[in-house]
């Protein structure tokens, strides 16, 4: 017997309803097999337990059941996406759950930081599927426990805020950052500006990765592309977020 879905009904914008799975693997690879079966667009596919999810370039995200971890398959009605659309949805996110953690930053280009340590990320995958362009949106969040499994040191909004969460009312919040995330993508927000007031990289000492090389520079602005302007001994220059890897220092 297969496994027992439960459903929300979620009626907005972006997001029109939410399957709730006991266990999965990777929601973003279950998002895949979901869009191959038909898989309605809007639709959330919200994991209790995730065991193995992964981040960019293929790093693995561990969670657990203290943790909320979701996907979000969408259909796009244009030929591209909208623009810098994973900058834009992390933006949204932090606006959001800053009101439960007024501390929360992003870093660009994926990841959300409380301090000196990392909360969550978000990975944003693209597919064909029938002719059609899709995006599959996933985010990891830490929100009663704290993993340890990589490089960054990592924290939880319990340990930031001295308070136990109920998943789901995280989960209502972090819908609603992205919903706002498409919001100002589709409207074409000042991105400069929100990474100014909402970042946690700008101005300060960067490792940059590149390839095989590194080198260490400061981080100036976000431009309207979502190219990261770069200041370093080789000067000025912008990189997209397929183009580098950051440390911060």
């Amino acid at each position: 017997m297969g496994e027992r879905v439960n459903y929300i009904q979620w009626g907005k914008e972006i997001v029109r309803q939410i399957e709730i799975h006991h266990t999965l693997g990777s929601t973003n690879e279950f998002g895949k097999t979901r869009l191959k079966s038909g898989g309605m667009s809007g639709t959330v596919l919200w994991a209790l337990e995730q065991k193995k999810g992964r981040g960019r370039r293929g790093r693995a995200w561990v969670s657990d059941q203290g943790s909320l971890t979701f996907s979000l398959i969408w259909r796009c009605p244009n030929p591209v996406l909208p623009s810098a659309l994973t900058l834009t949805v992390g933006l949204g996110l932090v606006l959001e759950l800053q009101q439960l953690v007024p501390e929360l930053k992003v870093k660009w280009p994926n990841d959300l930081w409380i301090g000196e340590k990392k909360l969550g990320g978000i990975l944003t995958e693209t597919v064909r599927q029938a002719g059609q362009l899709w995006v599959i949106l996933g985010v990891g969040l830490n929100v009663n426990s704290t993993p340890q499994a990589e490089v960054s040191p990592r924290t939880s909004l319990q340990e930031a805020s001295g308070c136990l969460w109920p998943r789901l009312g995280i989960l209502h919040c972090a819908l609603k950052g992205v919903e706002l995330g498409f919001e100002l993508a589709d409207r074409g927000c000042n991105l400069s500006a929100l990474f100014r007031r909402h970042g946690n990289f700008l101005h300060r000492p960067l490792q940059v990765f590149r390839g095989q090389e590194s080198f260490v520079a400061r981080a100036r602005d976000v431009l309207p592309d979502g190219r990261l302007l770069l200041e370093s001994a080789r000067g000025l220059q912008a990189f997209l977020p397929d183009e580098i890897q950051l440390l911060l220092s």
